[in-house]
């Protein structure tokens, strides 16, 4: 049970685009940590195309480690690139399983991309460090992080 998910305002957005030169930031919001790191992959997907497209055809297993949460929400991001890069899969849900301050596990849904049903949004190169933030905030967690375009 999480007490604060109840206490958060009406019009919470999970995550909105912050303008930035030549990359796209995003400020990521959300009741957990764990939230945190899935909406940040709904900001990732939405980035290279539109989610409603996806469907949950295919179900991955993922492990993820770093030194520290900042460096986890990077690689938690990357990884999900490398999927793409060489799988071509993208995730339309994800959940975290489990969390700690250097290793995440977690599910995520989707399908492999595919031309003919998805419009191809920006190319994200890599999620960055630069001006990476996770804080807790009033009624949750809040982050902020820059994609290379």
């Amino acid at each position: 049970m999480n007490p604060g998910k109840n206490l958060r305002p009406r019009t919470f957005r999970k995550y909105r685009p912050l303008f930035h030169t030549a990359d796209v930031a995003y400020r990521i919001r959300g009741a957990s940590l764990a939230e945190i790191y899935e909406n940040a992959a709904y900001a990732l997907v939405a980035t290279m195309t539109d989610r409603r497209r996806l469907r949950p055809r295919e179900i991955r297993n993922l492990e993820v480690s770093a030194p520290d949460r900042e460096a986890l929400l990077v690689e938690w991001l990357n990884h999900l690139l490398y999927l793409y890069d060489v799988e071509g899969f993208l995730g339309r849900r994800f959940q975290i399983l489990t969390l700690d301050h250097e290793n995440l596990k977690a599910r995520a849904w989707g399908e492999p991309f595919d031309p003919t049903r998805h419009v191809a949004k920006s190319a994200v190169k890599a999620a960055t460090y630069h001006h990476l933030e996770i804080s807790p905030r009033d009624h949750g967690w809040q982050a902020t992080v820059i994609l290379d375009l």
